[in-house]
């Protein structure tokens, strides 16, 4: 990641990151700050309390201006994935609450930044969800139309780790094979 390539980054990558910064540069004094920051967050409808703003502030290690937001971003994907789709399920992963995404926040942020969706655009997509009666949709939902598979990578670690646990008991009906079947086969019919 040297600085004559973007430190990894694409210049469409550059571009959206900026718009981003100019929208939640609230003051436009060219430095987010934390009255920014709360604004921004007010502005989706997300409500943010001192310590999570502080928090936020913290990572970036000093002001926040967008060399050093970029500087940060490349920071936290050094080592790691600059894989969009794992972008993409992190960033709805930011605004997720106990598995679910405020609906009118998404359409807001749908609406108001990167490639604006129209209207008609809007309405297909929340064609796709259901709607709870607080207003939430199932992050799962969202990040599976944005991303294959959906971003399922916890219940995949949930799946290898029941394997896992169920090898062992998978070795005393090698001792006794057709017990151990049957017995197999009894649990699923009872399911």
């Amino acid at each position: 990641m040297g600085k004559g390539d973007n430190g990894g980054f694409s210049q469409d990558q550059l571009d959206m990151y900026k718009e981003c910064f100019l929208l939640m540069d609230i003051n436009k004094d060219g430095t987010i700050d934390k009255n920014d920051l709360r604004a921004a967050f007010d502005n989706v409808g997300k409500l943010m309390d001192e310590s999570e703003l502080d928090d936020m502030l913290g990572e970036v290690g000093g002001s926040c201006s967008f060399d050093n937001m970029v500087k940060m971003f490349q920071d936290k994907m050094a080592g790691g994935s600059n894989d969009p789709d794992e972008l993409i399920v992190q960033a709805f992963k930011a605004y997720e609450e106990e598995g679910k995404i405020e609906a009118e926040m998404f359409r807001h942020a749908l609406m108001k930044w990167g490639d604006k969706f129209s209207q008609a655009e809007i309405d297909d997509i929340f064609g796709e969800f259901e709607v709870d009666d607080d207003g939430f949709i199932e992050s799962k939902a969202v990040i599976g139309l944005f991303v294959s598979g959906g971003g399922e990578k916890k219940e995949e670690e949930e799946e290898v780790k029941a394997n896992e646990g169920g090898d062992a008991p998978a070795a005393e009906p090698e001792a006794t094979p057709e017990g151990g079947k049957k017995k197999k086969k009894k649990k699923k019919a009872a399911k």
